[in-house]
């Protein structure tokens, strides 16, 4: 993901999604159980109680399940 998106980018919570015209979003995956998360946050995101950092670990098992 791209830093410009702020702490999403490093954020283990964080899905990068497009769309089938090109567009992407982050979609906070905190949202799904607890709705004190925006689905999809206003970048970028410079402050998140929910933030926790993504190791390399994390990252490939979540795109090779």
């Amino acid at each position: 993901m791209k830093q410009e998106i702020g702490l999403c980018s490093l954020c283990h919570h964080a899905q990068e999604l497009r769309s089938g015209r090109g567009s992407t979003f982050v979609l906070c995956g905190l949202s799904r159980n607890d709705p004190g998360f925006v689905k999809y946050p206003r970048l970028p995101v410079l402050a998140c109680k929910g933030y926790v950092p993504a190791t390399q670990d994390s990252d490939d098992q979540e795109n090779n399940p």
